[in-house]
């Protein structure tokens, strides 16, 4: 995913933008990161390039929770209190 890609990437459940991007560790071309909706407080997982922005009924919470476990330096926001579940 291009970083650019944040200038029309919009919260699915609450059509909030533009969104937080962690754990991208500053490159332009970004493979794992972590987007951040500071309306609801939900995160999407970028995987392999892709945005994983599903609705909270189609996501896999057990991949998305391994997925924030390998990022470093993700905010509290995400790790302790991120929707539709965290670290916590």
């Amino acid at each position: 995913m291009n970083k650019s890609l944040l200038d029309i990437l919009a919260c699915p459940m609450d059509k909030h933008y533009p969104l937080e991007m962690y754990g991208d560790g500053g490159r332009a071309q970004i493979e794992e990161a972590a987007l951040y909706c500071s309306q609801c407080g939900r995160f999407y997982v970028v995987s392999d390039g892709i945005p994983i922005m599903l609705p909270d009924g189609l996501r896999d919470e057990a991949s998305e929770k391994a997925a924030l476990k390998k990022m470093a330096d993700l905010p509290d926001k995400i790790t302790k209190n991120g929707r539709p579940w965290n670290l916590a």
